[in-house]
């Protein structure tokens, strides 16, 4: 993504890389924080310690051109400390606020530090001149959570890591398919009970499991492990198409996720999705035209359900496939989010 919005920029602009900026965390605050957190106690969040935001703050100001006419910030919360000589944007997925409460969750962490962080986190954010979001979900919670000027945030979306196939080639197998980096935060643990229900009445469907190692469950019959599968390898690439092309259906009752690329990869091989109507995957997925949304994924019973339905309702999957398809190539092309981009950059800084 970062990269595809260099490339983008650098269609109409001169860019000026000033990365990676990344300094060195301060050993002992991890070490504190990390020995609190495993004695009960809540820790604070280091990664984001006030010393560790200075020193990204120096090194921004020390590799930035001086002549640019525009800073562009590909996410938030590390530049907070930062103090740009001339207008800028920020780019990203979602404010701290719903990272920390997503993917970690605050009673973790001591509430003076965790507000010390959204209090500079919404005071950088209020002086950008534009924020740019790749959800409308993840743009709207910034602006109610940190009172920002709703004229100023905007999201363009995403796109998929793999290339889009020519054709659909699915042949009417009964393969699911669950591909995470996190194998139980992306609720691995709930698709397999749910496929073995599936499998009673069904017994020859099928899963398929893409990353995270599922322990126990390799083996188990009817489930196939293929590992992870690198996007940069042409011939893992080539693997993860061919096993969305094949699937009936992606299966993601996530609890931890804001708008996963997976939903979009498994489109462009017109291979629906049933997931959670969480975060921002109903703005990824119409539900009941090229997916299937669970107001509660968490249920193995409701997920069987639905794993059954689309098993057994043969016109109206067709139907849903197509529509994946097209509705991935419509709205969530490369081309497409480059050209939403630019026309954002473009409010605040003409081209040319």
């Amino acid at each position: 993504m970062s990269a595809a919005a260099f490339a983008a920029l650098s269609k109409a602009y001169v860019v000026h890389y000033a990365g990676p900026i990344n300094p060195s965390i301060i050993v002992w605050q991890k070490a504190l924080s990390k020995f609190l957190r495993l004695a009960g106690a809540q820790g604070d969040f280091f990664f984001f310690s006030q010393r560790r935001l200075e020193a990204v703050a120096r090194e921004v100001c020390d590799r930035c051109r001086a002549d640019a006419g525009l800073d562009f910030f590909h996410g938030f919360t590390p530049w907070v400390l930062t103090k740009p000589r001339r207008p800028y944007i920020a780019w990203g997925d979602c404010t701290f606020r719903d990272y920390i409460n997503i993917y970690h969750g605050c009673e973790q962490f001591r509430k003076d530090d965790i507000k010390r962080i959204e209090r500079a986190e919404a005071a950088w954010l209020t002086d950008a001149r534009h924020i740019i979001f790749t959800s409308d979900w993840a743009a709207e919670a910034a602006v109610s959570h940190y009172a920002l000027d709703a004229s100023r945030v905007s999201s363009v979306g995403i796109f998929g890591e793999i290339e889009m196939p020519e054709r659909d080639i699915y042949a009417g197998g009964k393969g699911f398919a669950f591909v995470s980096t996190n194998f139980e935060a992306k609720g691995g643990r709930l698709v397999l009970s749910a496929f073995r229900q599936v499998r009673k009445r069904h017994p020859d469907t099928f899963l398929t499991i893409v990353g995270d190692q599922p322990g126990d469950a390799i083996g188990e019959p009817g489930v196939n492990f293929a590992g992870f599968l690198r996007k940069e390898v042409p011939e893992e690439h080539t693997r993860l198409q061919e096993i969305l092309g094949r699937a009936r259906a992606v299966v993601h009752p996530t609890k931890s996720d804001i708008a996963p690329l997976l939903i979009i990869e498994a489109a462009y091989c017109g291979c629906p999705v049933i997931s959670s109507r969480k975060f921002a995957i109903s703005e990824l997925v119409d539900d009941g035209l090229s997916g299937l949304l669970l107001d509660d994924s968490s249920q193995v019973d409701v997920l069987a359900s639905a794993m059954t339905w689309i098993l057994v309702h043969e016109d109206e999957y067709q139907q849903m496939r197509h529509a994946a398809w097209t509705k991935s190539r419509s709205q969530h092309s490369k081309r497409k989010f480059e050209k939403r981009l630019i026309s954002h950059v473009q409010d605040v800084l003409p081209a040319g």
